[in-house]
């Protein structure tokens, strides 16, 4: 279970970094889920912002692949050098602020043009564990002197040096003895990529390799046979055959409850059904006592703890529960993929109403929770009270709150133009979707290293 679970609400610490954060969300005069149009026109080329997970053999995240691919009307957009320098320093600004609470088991893998390595906040990235996945603008020429002297430089700063691997390619073979990773990109042809293991088998054995573009299970088998230790790609999404699965009884019995409040029973009748799980109540006044610090005195009823939170905030620790119940290890990848999820669409629909933020942050939640409980959507939702928006998104994509969610899942998934084409259909800039991603990680990641204050 998540030792920081409980901080994922709107009391103690996670409130005063709300209050803090630049995207807050202003008070809303909407009744509807649809987006209020933009003050400003959207300009005519935007950036798609891409972060996908980086996963080891056993499944655990160890990092994030962050790129930023410019658009135009939905598509993606020719990239000239200058648009390229200007995405790769947007790039690099976004990422900064990420900084201060980076985990440690975590890596950044910033994909940047080589004419961009000589940008003057590129060693600040150091404390993201960064791995520079450079890119060149003239692949058929030998790296300039120049480029050699910026990537040592950077080296001696604690930035790493990823290559896309192309044995024989002039800028390359000037290159990879300076790489301390090399990339190898599934969306390539299986004998290209045969030969290429084999090329770099010789003289660079012992550089660590990572695949990217890794979308089916057969392609996983192979990344793996190939000697990578790390991989990248839409095989991350892929759902199992989990008919007949049943839910597991902890997150069922959080999911009852999640039920009862969703149905406006009344709270003597929810207090009652808590008390006969001693280790639900115990839990929920343990978080009440510490995130509500303060109080002049201690709640010591389960009737007190629902005063003081409220229905919204008690619904909103069960959904936080009934993931965190399910998780396999304190890096679960799915279960902090959602939690991004809810919070960037809580936080990028700022100009909705309340009610509908709180249908968007449950949306993202649950939208990998059949994955969490390994059984089918519908047998997962099945005990949960969900709006009707809520539950149409999650099982037919279908609805205001997909369309929402396509955002957060394209960007997930790594696909720039279903990202473009999400945002362009809600009248939101690309770039305002970027934002909300970054500000969502970044909250995560502080909530996870704050002080532990109570295991949820």
């Amino acid at each position: 279970m998540l030792a920081w679970i409980s901080r994922l609400l709107g009391l103690g610490t996670a409130k005063r970094q709300e209050a803090e954060s630049p995207l807050e969300p202003a008070a809303a005069q909407a009744v509807t889920i649809s987006p209020t149009p933009e003050a400003e026109p959207a300009p005519a080329a935007e950036g798609a912002l891409l972060q996908q997970v980086l996963l080891d053999k056993q499944r655990r995240a160890t990092g994030y692949l962050f790129s930023l691919q410019a658009g135009r009307t939905g598509q993606l957009a020719d990239q000239s050098p200058r648009v390229r320098a200007l995405l790769d320093d947007l790039l690099i600004a976004r990422l900064l602020p990420l900084a201060p609470h980076w985990p440690a088991q975590r890596s950044a893998w910033i994909a940047i043009d080589d004419t961009s390595l000589a940008h003057g906040s590129l060693p600040r990235l150091a404390a993201l564990r960064t791995v520079l996945h450079v890119q060149p603008a003239e692949p058929e020429q030998a790296a300039a002197p120049e480029t050699v002297s910026r990537i040592r430089s950077l080296q001696r700063e604690g930035i790493r040096i990823g290559l896309d691997a192309a044995p024989g390619a002039p800028w390359f073979e000037s290159l990879a003895w300076l790489a301390d990773v090399f990339l190898l990109d599934f969306h390539q042809a299986p004998a290209t990529l045969q030969r290429y293991h084999a090329q770099l088998g010789g003289q660079f054995a012992l550089i660590p390799r990572v695949a990217t573009g890794v979308d089916t299970l057969d392609a996983l088998d192979a990344a793996w046979k190939l000697g990578c230790s790390e991989a990248a790609g839409a095989f991350a999404q892929l759902r199992g055959n989990w008919q007949g699965n049943r839910i597991a009884p902890g997150p069922l019995r959080v999911a009852a409850l999640l039920a009862r409040i969703g149905s406006d029973t009344e709270n003597r009748e929810i207090a009652a059904a808590l008390k006969q799980d001693m280790a639900l109540s115990y839990r929920l006044l343990r978080f009440v006592n510490t995130a509500s610090g303060g109080l002049q005195h201690t709640i010591g009823s389960i009737e007190q703890a629902l005063v003081l939170l409220g229905r919204e905030q008690l619904y909103r620790w069960l959904a936080l529960l009934v993931c965190a119940s399910a998780q396999r290890g304190e890096g679960d990848a799915m279960m902090e993929t959602a939690l991004v999820r809810a919070r960037m669409l809580e936080v990028l629909a700022d100009r909705v109403a309340p009610e509908a933020r709180d249908d968007l942050f449950v949306t993202g939640l649950f939208s990998q929770l059949d994955m969490l409980l390994q059984v089918p959507m519908e047998t997962a939702l099945e005990p949960l009270a969900l709006t009707p928006a809520v539950r149409e998104a999650l099982l037919g994509r279908r609805g205001p709150c997909a369309d929402w969610l396509a955002v957060a899942e394209a960007g997930d998934n790594g696909d720039p133009v279903a990202l473009l084409v999400a945002c362009r259909k809600l009248g939101i800039p690309a770039m305002r979707a970027a934002s909300a991603r970054i500000t969502a990680l970044a909250w995560v990641h502080s909530l996870a290293a704050a002080p532990d204050t109570q295991a949820a």
